[in-house]
């Protein structure tokens, strides 16, 4: 088995041995809170504590306890100026309870993972019982080794009221503040660290600190390695040279992808999770990787082998076989972690030949999981195989933008989303944003024409123009509207669209806009519209002569695009699939849509162009239903223009409206005055003649026939074909079954709520009529709908 499609970096090979190298993992300091039953805490002349440990117990402590001493050189000394703390010594103290060593095997357990020690050799012995009163504090400060063995120290904070007390601990540079406050019952808190580490405990604030302190030992063999913290600064400062002279490569790979030895989830790959040696190489490579001016993320490899198979052992055997030969391949990197542990949106990033360390490591692996495709014809076995692995990411920072675009436009948008965000809107950091979006669009242009790419989904037009709007690039923008903005586009960023041209000016706009309105008014005809309504009260009456046409062109525009809408044709050039998607589109011409851009015609004097969009909606009502769907147009006309009413585009939908309504009203159905059915029955079967009485049996509503099963199949059969209005069941009792027969009366509740719709829809209507100051009189439509709603009350 294994990967045989991948082609391995092999020319960063002292990169790949210096990684190798790093076989020591943890780190200098582990700490945590763990939910447990407290131990059996007794000390001499105090009794068993209970937790909280309460301030009479804490003051019986204090009266049995000495003042803690600190080392100065081969001296010990007593000095409240450098350390202000009661000790009690093991000796005076006993742990013990059924609960007591499960909870300090689980606290081991992560102190070894942590520390990256051996679990079998680590042993903590007691050493003191510490009480910090407030104000009490220890400065910074290195332990001596108690025992042989000895490499660190485990303090295990107990619940006490208090605040305050951090312990600090420093190594190499490096420091951890760690919150060793507890006060629930049924929690510890616990840190340990190694002996040559410089720590130190804060000043307690409130309350008290009551900790049990232990001598961390390795029992057998132990090397001076292992009595110390990991120091891998040597490491990284050559790893860091090896980067910086991989940066500067002409040809090297764009980015280097380093497989982690163990496995995560997609859910679980974070930099705080990191397990034994991958931990340690994630530090030191993020660490050299920064010196280098590199980027470092972690992220999800997934690769995909396609080929075929031959069936050697026959069907039974599928999960069995194996590729012989690939055909295909894919190998990409997803789910994005920073060293922040946030989780960046960039997208799906190729990874290319030569990118992926070390040299091998998917030799023998198993796939995750297996596609097996049945032989047809004379084809053989089709077979797919896909991995998953975590990985390392890192390339020069300052590629950043083309290392995310060469796949995907949006992730590199998703970065430059970020760095704006952390510059001032005002400053020389700008500068540095431009400079990021010039390669993006520089990219971008170049990559029109490369289907691999892609170009942001939804969210990538609305996030790049809020970059460019903050940072105020009227060139930048305007470029980007002429060149990449109609196709980012799909219905969302409307707000930053119209800042966008409101800050580039009228330049951009005549060769954006209406390309935008051709291009996705028939995906996204709301959007599009809205986009123009709001442009339109920007820029219509205060705007230029310049901007004027713009939107008039766009108009135009709009109007054409809802004609394919509703009457999708099709040249002798125009393939099949497009007619086909138009005529789906058209199903979902709202009047929304249609109310919008008449109220825009009539804005823009486009009066012939809006007749002829009336007079089209005639002739394909099933597109817009004139009853249903125009009075809520009319409604939306004048919710956008108050004086829409009185115009004469207004009129003639009104009027198609209306006339369709008067064509199509029902009379008010009556009721029916009993249960007769009138059914005509050919046959003169016992069981016919029984269903023929029923039928005709004006007060009967309901009625069992008993028969054998053939012929209550022919009944059912019956009903069905003459379209009776009965409703029928079997009932399973006794011998013949019955069939229950129940009357309804469908199609007169049908023809009520069809004249009920009708009348309401003639309702709204009227109360959309046009303004009647503009007319010498009321339409002859409007006294009729009036008159026949007046008298079904």
């Amino acid at each position: 088995m294994g990967v045989t499609s991948v082609k391995y970096n092999r020319q960063q090979r002292e990169i790949e041995g210096l990684l190798k190298s790093l076989d020591r993992p943890g780190d200098y300091c582990a700490h945590s809170k763990l939910v447990t039953p407290m131990p059996n805490l007794v000390v001499d002349q105090v009794g068993t504590i209970a937790f909280p440990v309460q301030e009479a117990q804490i003051d019986a402590l204090i009266g049995t306890a000495e003042r803690a001493p600190y080392g100065k050189g081969p001296d010990t000394v007593l000095d409240t100026s450098v350390r202000n703390s009661w000790q009690i010594d093991h000796e005076a103290f006993q742990l013990g309870g059924p609960g007591w060593p499960p909870t300090l095997e689980k606290i081991l357990g992560q102190v070894a993972k942590g520390l990256g020690c051996d679990r079998e050799r680590l042993e903590a012995l007691p050493y003191k019982l510490l009480v910090y009163e407030p104000g009490g504090f220890f400065q910074p400060h290195r332990d001596t080794e108690k025992h042989v063995g000895m490499i660190g120290t485990l303090v295990v904070s107990l619940p006490t009221e208090g605040s305050g007390g951090e312990l600090v601990v420093a190594h190499k540079g490096r420091e951890q503040v760690i919150d060793l406050c507890v006060d629930d019952a049924g929690t510890v808190a616990f840190a340990a660290f190694y002996a040559d580490c410089t720590h130190e405990t804060r000043p307690v604030r409130t309350g008290h600190r009551v900790s049990l302190v232990f001598n961390l030992v390795l029992r057998g063999p132990k090397s001076a390695d292992e009595a110390q913290a990991p120091d891998f600064r040597s490491k990284v400062a050559e790893l860091g040279s090896l980067l910086e002279e991989w940066v500067r490569e002409p040809k090297g790979a764009a980015k280097i992808a380093w497989l982690l030895e163990h496995d995560y989830s997609q859910a679980n790959l974070s930099f705080e999770t990191l397990k034994g040696i991958d931990s340690v190489v994630a530090r030191t490579l993020a660490t050299a990787a920064e010196r280098a001016r590199c980027t470092t993320h972690a992220a999800i490899v997934k690769i995909t082998e396609t080929g075929y198979a031959d069936l050697t052992w026959g069907y039974d055997h599928l999960d069995e076989l194996e590729m012989h030969e690939v055909t295909e391949h894919s190998c990409a990197l997803t789910d994005w972690v920073a060293p922040d542990d946030s989780r960046p949106q960039y997208g799906t990033l190729s990874l290319r030949d030569r990118e992926l360390m070390p040299n091998g490591a998917l030799d023998g692996a198993e796939p995750d999981h297996k596609w097996v495709e049945e032989a047809s014809g004379n084809s053989g076995i089709n077979v797919e195989y896909s991995y998953r692995k975590a990985s390392l990411v890192v390339w020069p920072t300052e590629k950043t933008v083309q290392t995310l675009a060469a796949s995907d436009i949006g992730g590199a948008i998703e970065y430059l989303a970020s760095e704006a965000a952390r510059v001032p809107k005002a400053g020389s950091g700008l500068v540095r944003i431009k400079v990021l979006v010039t390669q993006l669009l520089d990219i971008w242009d170049a990559s029109t024409k490369k289907w691999w790419v892609s170009i942001g989904g939804s969210e990538g037009l609305p996030k790049l123009l809020a970059v460019l709007n903050r940072i105020g690039a009227a060139d930048l923008t305007a470029r980007y509207l002429r060149n990449n903005a109609v196709s980012a586009y799909h219905g969302q960023g409307n707000d930053e669209l119209a800042a966008a041209l409101a800050m580039s000016g009228i330049d951009a706009a005549p060769e954006f806009l209406p390309e935008l309105v051709r291009e996705k008014f028939g995906y996204h005809p709301q959007a599009v519209l809205n986009l123009l309504w709001d442009l339109t009260e920007n820029h219509w009456q205060a705007g230029s002569a310049a901007w004027r046409r713009v939107l008039e062109a766009a108009g135009t525009a709009a109007i054409e695009e809802l004609r394919k809408l509703v009457a999708p044709t099709a040249s002798k050039n125009t393939p099949s699939w497009i007619v086909s998607t138009r005529r789906e589109q058209s199903e979902s011409v709202s009047e929304e849509v249609i109310g919008d851009l008449l109220s825009l015609a009539g804005r823009f004097g486009l009066q012939s162009k809006a007749a002829e969009t009336v007079t089209l909606l005639a002739k394909h009502q099933s597109m817009a239903s004139p009853g249903k769907s125009v009075p809520k147009a009319l409604a939306r006309m004048r919710e956008r223009d108050t004086g829409a009413s009185g115009t004469a585009d207004y009129r003639a939908l009104w009027a198609l409206a209306a006339d369709h309504l008067l064509k199509c009203a029902p009379r008010k159905p009556e009721p029916p005055r009993d249960w007769f059915i009138e059914a005509r029955l050919d046959c003169s079967c016992k069981a016919c003649r029984q269903l023929a009485r029923f039928c005709s049996d004006r007060f009967s509503k309901v009625t069992k026939i008993a028969v054998a099963r053939p012929l209550r199949s022919h009944l059912r059969n019956t009903i069905y074909n003459l379209e009776l209005e009965i409703d029928y069941e079997t009932e399973r009792i006794g011998r013949a079954y019955s069939l229950v027969c129940t009357k309804h009366r469908t199609r007169y509740n049908q023809r009520r709520d069809r004249y009920a719709s009708n009348l309401k829809q003639m309702k709204e209507l009227i109360g959309v009529a046009p303004d009647l100051r503009q007319m010498e009189r009321p339409p002859e439509q409007l006294e009729k709908l009036r008159a026949i709603t007046e008298s079904s009350n």
